[in-house]
């Protein structure tokens, strides 16, 4: 599957993991791995997102020998792949896994460093549909927030 970022760019989406338990979804560019998300399932009802990491500084091998030849002379900047979207369509992706596994809810946790790292996590969280839940027994230990989605009646 090809999906595209905010400004036009093609990754493939590669899925790995057994599909009963568990999956890695990553968007590849250039055969680099630039963002990925992890999810464990816990059927009949929960998915839970253990991790969405969109990468800040890729750096892709030369694509040929002239590009491998300059980087002897001018070290590579690295690339920022976050804000153009990739989340959104990893996190879209997830909630399509569930819904056709009749999966009715989608949780997972936010730490404190998630947020420093990304201060909107928690509005982006909200902007998908996601409740931000005070921590639970159901979050990782050093959760500042839990995070749920409902997926039983309503249509997202």
């Amino acid at each position: 599957m090809i999906v595209r970022d905010s400004q036009g760019r093609e990754y493939r989406l590669q899925v790995n993991g057994d599909g009963d338990s568990y999956f890695i979804a990553k968007l590849l560019y250039r055969n680099s791995t630039v963002d990925s998300l992890q999810c464990v399932l816990y059927p009949p009802d929960k998915l839970v997102i253990n991790d969405i990491i969109i990468h800040s500084d890729v750096i892709h091998a030369p694509e040929h020998l002239g590009a491998a030849l300059l980087r002897w002379v001018v070290e590579p900047k690295p690339i920022d792949y976050r804000r153009r979207g990739l989340g959104t369509h990893l996190l879209q992706f997830a909630i399509k896994k569930a819904r056709q596994r009749g999966i009715k809810r989608i949780c997972g946790s936010l730490t404190q460093e998630d947020i420093n790292n990304n201060p909107t996590l928690v509005k982006w969280y909200k902007k998908h549909g996601f409740e931000i839940l005070p921590p639970s027994q159901e979050n990782i230990e050093n959760a500042a927030f839990g995070i749920s989605l409902d997926l039983g009646e309503k249509s997202n």
